[in-house]
C-alpha cells in the first residue's frame, strides 16, 4: 500500500495515533514500536519514528520539522482534542502553527495546514497555547 492509499485509510490512521501515544507515554519502546508498526502499515522503521516524534512534539507545544503529512497532523490534533481535552489541544496547535511557520521560512507554504487548524480552533474554541 503505497503513503497516499493509506493516508486516507482510517484504521492507518488510527494505529500510527496509537502507536504515538503509547510511545510518548513511554509504555513501549520507540525502535520495538517502529518495527512493528512499519510491518502493520507497510512503511518503514525511520517513517514511523517521524510519526512518533511529531506527535511527541504535539503533545509538548514544541515545533516539528517533519511530518507525516497533512492528514496525518490533522488526525492527530483532533484525537488530541478528543482524547486529552483543551489544554493539550492548545499545545498542540501551538506545536503544528510552529511547524507551519518553519515551513514558511523555507519557501514551503500550507494554507491548508492552516486552515484546518483554524477550523479546528473555530469548532473547539480553543487557542494555541502562549497566544
Amino acid at each position: 500500500m503505497t503513503h497516499d492509499a493509506w493516508i486516507q485509510n482510517p484504521e492507518v490512521l488510527e494505529k500510527i495515533f496509537l502507536a504515538s501515544r503509547l510511545v510518548c507515554r513511554e509504555e513501549i519502546a520507540p525502535d520495538k514500536a517502529a518495527v512493528k508498526l512499519a510491518e502493520m502499515i507497510d512503511d518503514t522503521p525511520e517513517a514511523v519514528k517521524v510519526y512518533f516524534d511529531m506527535y511527541a512534539h504535539m503533545r509538548q507545544g514544541r515545533i516539528f520539522k517533519q511530518s507525516g503529512g497533512d492528514p496525518m497532523i490533522i488526525y492527530f490534533l483532533q484525537r488530541i482534542a478528543q482524547e486529552d481535552g483543551d489544554r493539550a489541544l492548545a499545545f498542540a496547535l501551538k506545536s503544528v502553527y510552529g511547524f507551519s511557520g518553519f515551513k514558511e521560512s523555507v519557501g514551503c507554504y500550507i494554507d491548508d495546514l492552516n486552515k484546518a487548524c483554524a477550523d479546528i480552533q473555530r469548532i473547539t474554541g480553543v487557542k494555541p497555547a502562549g497566544a
